[in-house]
């Protein structure tokens, strides 16, 4: 017979009960996490079948009741290294609070988003589910959420980091792409929330395995394979971001050079891993890259450590570390020498693309997309294979995305992204008209280059149209 929450509610009705239900919504809140984090430690030193870890889930059942009545669904969710429930931050200054941080770190540690629980939670359910969840070592991430959906558990369910692509910052990364976009919009907007999770604070301290990420990056990878037009994105890279920016726009601009190559789409889901990775050295927080970074600088020893720590030993995570501390080295001049590995000079080109553009300063200081490209394949290009250097060109256009461009009646023009296997003819917005009127963000089409229109020049940041950076639409 189904126990669900009235059965074992009636069941255990007490004074105590009584006085948490009349208790305010974050203090309940407050006290749900406790349980959840005694449950946590109970399920550690007793089997979940056990009958003092089952009256310990009635315990919380009951706690439980009151808020899902009222809304109808409970979540805990992790966001920037505190507790919210159902939305709203749960109280810092708490007896309670530590046990808040501790739900946080154990929700990191599993790279999930969050916990919820709807009114159709059952006794057996929340004994099914905490027997996955205890278990933090064996399932993660989507690993996780696939696993309780596929044992048919209802009313409780992890929340993968795909579903913070719904918050207000994945949505913004989302809408600034064209509409033109399709598909690749959601690719990118995941990638953007689970990167932005996992590298920022402490979340990757807590552990990660790197299969977890590859599913993260994978869309991605399938979208640059399909032709769909995401290297758009690389339009967006902006001055200062952040090192999880940097590591998303590295890991675009190295699958999709990758793709050019023909590596397969499992080799490109490892070079996604390997680009995310490679500046976890960094101190968070951090903006780029300097571009006189040194081989085998302090930051690429410090990553190297930091993974070799967070990481299992695998494939894998051997060829990021390897990555890590490569991707700032030159060829050897001397033949006999060992070069850095393909996967390192990868990274390393893509990386050296995305730390030009995204090199803070004065305006007229700042490289414009065409000329961060001029400079990774000329004065820069004794660090990669020459065909890293034609590989970039074909996956980015001879013209950019972001670039200003001037055709060849006068008017101008932002390039929004060439089109695979046609680096000449790219998709365009017209900013400025051929009378030199500008035109409204609204009144930008984005069209493909027409046959009988040209391009004249790349123009330079300086001469581009007031009020327009490289991250303007």
């Amino acid at each position: 017979m189904r126990r669900g929450l009235g059965a074992v509610g009636s069941r255990m009705s007490t004074p105590n009960s009584r006085r948490i239900e009349s208790a305010g919504p974050d203090e309940t809140g407050l006290q749900l996490a406790s349980r959840m984090v005694a449950l946590l430690k109970s399920g550690r030193s007793y089997s979940v079948k056990h009958a003092a870890f089952t009256q310990q889930l009635e315990k919380f059942l009951v706690l439980l009741q009151p808020l899902l009545h009222a809304s109808g669904v409970l979540r805990f969710e992790a966001r920037d290294g505190e507790l919210h429930m159902n939305g709203e931050r749960m109280p810092l200054r708490s007896p309670l609070a530590r046990q808040a941080e501790f739900l946080v770190s154990e929700l990191e540690a599993r790279t999930i988003a969050g916990l919820e629980f709807t009114t159709m939670l059952t006794l057996p359910a929340l004994e099914a589910f905490m027997e996955m969840f205890v278990a933090g070592e064996r399932w993660k991430g989507e690993e996780l959420v696939h696993a309780c959906q596929a044992a048919g558990i209802d009313g409780v369910r992890a929340l993968s980091l795909v579903t913070l692509a719904a918050s207000a910052g994945a949505a913004a990364a989302s809408d600034e792409l064209p509409e033109a976009l399709g598909e690749s919009r959601a690719a990118w907007a995941a990638l953007y929330a689970g990167t932005q999770h996992l590298l920022s604070g402490d979340a990757l301290d807590h552990g990660i395995e790197l299969r977890h990420l590859k599913r993260l990056a994978q869309p991605v990878v399938d979208a640059v394979l399909q032709g769909e037009r995401i290297t758009a994105a690389l339009a967006h890279v902006t001055p200062g971001e952040t090192v999880w920016a940097h590591a998303m726009h590295v890991a675009l601009t190295a699958v999709s050079t990758g793709a050019q190559l023909g590596l397969t789409r499992r080799d490109l889901a490892d070079v996604a891993i390997a680009a995310l990775l490679h500046d976890t050295g960094h101190d968070w927080g951090a903006t780029t890259l300097d571009t006189d970074d040194r081989p085998h600088a302090p930051h690429a020893r410090e990553g190297l450590r930091r993974m070799a720590w967070v990481t299992t030993l695998n494939r894998n995570s051997l060829d990021a570390m390897r990555t890590t501390l490569e991707h700032h080295d030159p060829l050897p001049s001397d033949p006999s020498e060992q070069p850095p590995a393909l996967l390192s000079q990868l990274v390393g080109i893509a990386d050296a693309y995305v730390t030009l553009l995204s090199h803070g300063g004065p305006r007229d200081q700042r490289m414009s997309p065409a000329s961060a490209l001029t400079r990774v394949i000329g004065p820069l290009r004794s660090y990669w294979h020459p065909a890293l250097s034609i590989a970039l060109v074909q996956a980015l256009g001879l013209h950019p995305p972001g670039q200003v461009v001037e055709l060849d009646d006068g008017s101008l023009a932002r390039i929004v992204v060439s089109v695979p296997g046609d680096p000449e003819r790219p998709w365009v917005q017209v900013v400025v008209d051929d009378q030199g009127r500008g035109l409204p963000k609204s009144a930008r089409q984005l069209v493909l280059l027409p046959d009988d229109r040209r391009i004249t020049r790349d123009v330079p940041i300086s001469d581009w149209p007031a009020g327009m950076g490289r991250s303007a639409a």
